[in-house]
């Protein structure tokens, strides 16, 4: 049952009953008691947003995308925003799209419907066949957009990102200048930008190091905890060596690992572990001199998305147009090796 269906019902125009639902007193009283009647015989319920839409109040609402809520780096960014918009008296309208296209679409044009008036977007896999149209649409209505953490190609909004390339790239080499020769690699999906960028940043380490190919082995994960566990056991289970030299391409993956990992660990005298990006929960499962990491500013990268997107908001309102601003974050690589490289 919606508005139009009742407004047949009851014989009246839409705009009488949009009337009757916010109690407009120039409606007569045997018409509104009419539309209520029709109302509650079909447990008809207005909704409060396009309540609040017909009377002209609208909301200073934000849109926030996020492709996983349960990974530690979002969830910390997602706290980081909503802690921002609510000194800013600004609602957070979170969406959870578990990396599926078909969400991401289906939250965009709900945005749109919403008329926020800014989004934050952390894409999910990049699918070159799929038709990214309704991002033509937020551009086409000047909604200000943020990509965060990672980007779709072929658009130019705004955005604030892990400068994965040089961060992966200076972990590889970190662990290869201890003399370690034969590595694996758990890769995130190569169709998420940072995935590719972390790939890329290791296979130019490996190349520029002359490695041979039989010397080094990538698995390809999708950045969750199951992906770590389920290719590190295939790893622990095959590897031969007493040795294990292995660099994970994200925190989630790595806990995965560790857990699998403890079934595993006494058939090896040294295990030299690298880590994109360390968490508070991972620091805590690993001894405290065994890894190679780096402190992923996944709290300042969510701040800054927040800043840009205000000041978009806030140009927009002033018709100040602004150039696109793509902001790279840096980290320091950590090495807690000791030379025993023993767990």
């Amino acid at each position: 049952m919606n508005i139009k269906e009742i407004a047949k019902l009851a014989n009246v125009s839409i705009a009488t009953v949009s009337r009757v639902i916010n109690n407009d007193s120039k409606v007569k009283v045997t018409t509104k008691e009419k539309v209520e009647q029709i109302m509650k015989q079909f447990n008809y319920t207005p909704n409060s947003y396009a309540t609040r839409l017909s009377k002209g109040v609208i909301d200073q609402t934000i849109g926030l995308i996020v492709p996983d809520v349960s990974n530690i780096l979002f969830s910390e960014m997602i706290e980081v925003i909503s802690s921002r918009a609510e000194k800013e008296n600004i609602t957070v309208l979170l969406c959870n799209t578990n990396g599926k296209y078909e969400k991401e679409k289906k939250f965009i044009e709900l945005f749109i419907d919403y008329r926020v008036k800014g989004i934050i977007y952390i894409p999910g896999k990049y699918k070159v066949n799929y038709d990214y149209n309704f991002l033509n649409e937020i551009e086409s209505r000047d909604i200000p957009t943020v990509f965060l953490d990672r980007e779709i190609e072929g658009f130019n909004f705004d955005g604030v990102f892990l400068d994965n390339y040089t961060i992966s790239y200076n972990i590889t080499n970190e662990i290869l200048k201890n003399d370690y020769k034969n590595i694996y690699f758990i890769s995130g999906p190569l169709d998420i930008s940072s995935g590719q960028d972390r790939f890329l940043g290791f296979k130019d380490a490996i190349n520029e190091c002359k490695i041979c190919t039989e010397n080094y082995e990538v698995k390809y994960g999708d950045f969750t905890f199951n992906s770590g566990y389920e290719l590190g056991e295939e790893i622990l289970k095959n590897h031969k060596s007493d040795e294990l030299v292995i660099y994970i391409a994200n925190n989630t993956m790595a806990l995965g690992f560790l857990k699998i990992l403890k079934k595993y660990s006494k058939k090896f005298n040294k295990i030299v572990i690298g880590v994109f990006g360390i968490s508070e929960v991972l620091d805590m499962m690993l001894d405290d001199e065994n890894y190679i990491t780096c402190k992923v500013p996944n709290k300042e990268i969510a701040e800054k998305s927040f800043d840009i997107l205000l000041d978009k908001i806030n140009s927009l309102n002033k018709n100040n147009n602004q150039q696109r601003k793509k902001i790279l974050y840096s980290s320091v690589i950590i090495n807690k090796l000791n030379h025993k490289n023993s767990l």
